[in-house]
């Protein structure tokens, strides 16, 4: 079955935003107003990683900062392209020239793995360090190649209230460090896990809830 091979983090960079500066212009001009809203959103995370990018390449002697600040909004403009290139799907089914015409590639799904099933057990508690939690959940073993952790610090319900974690991805499954984007509020977390079928067929249920300090 053909489809739109979505970005992962392991993606080059430079790659990562070629692909999603290509796809937002295209994806703007679309029929569907649901697609043309997800493309604003790519816009913006694009803008944000090439900025990021040219930060990094410019602060190497603050390294650390500057690539984790890279890499944090390369999620975000990973998440936000695979969002639109599902959108896309739906919106459009089977219909792959004008996939390609919105700037998306195409891929066959050539895996004997199916869709990683939703993820249970997510716990949470403040770390030793300030500004910082400490995320675990059941793990998938060789079912997931890697885990994608989403946070939220408004109402959970509201799918637009979430956004990728700082950090996005894991390959673990327990004493996972995450840094909340604000303190000191409710805070949630759900995770997913990823393998070479796509994303998990669901996000796991919210879990936190609670302020980190």
């Amino acid at each position: 079955m053909q489809t739109i091979p979505l970005l992962q983090p392991n993606d080059k960079d430079e790659d990562v935003a070629k692909q999603i500066a290509k796809v937002w212009v295209l994806c703007n001009a679309d029929s569907d107003a649901e697609v043309v809203l997800d493309s604003g959103i790519v816009e913006t995370n694009s803008g944000a990683y090439i900025l990021a990018r040219t930060q990094d390449d410019a602060a190497q002697v603050a390294a650390g900062t500057a690539t984790r600040n890279k890499n944090t909004k390369k999620g975000y403009g990973i998440t936000s392209y695979n969002a639109l290139a599902k959108k896309v799907m739906e919106k459009h089914p089977g219909m792959f020239n004008l996939w390609k015409d919105l700037g998306f590639p195409l891929t066959k799904i050539a895996s004997s793995k199916t869709p990683c099933e939703k993820i249970t057990g997510g716990k949470w508690e403040q770390w030793v360090h300030d500004g910082f939690a400490v995320l675990s959940w059941g793990s998938l073993g060789t079912e997931a190649d890697y885990y994608m952790i989403e946070e939220c610090t408004g109402d959970p319900a509201v799918e637009a209230n979430w956004y990728a974690a700082n950090e996005p991805n894991s390959k673990e499954a327990k004493d996972v460090i995450v840094k909340p984007k604000t303190l000191n509020v409710p805070t949630w977390w759900r995770v997913t896990g990823w393998n070479s079928a796509g994303a998990g067929v669901a996000p796991s249920d919210p879990f936190g809830g609670k302020p980190i300090h």
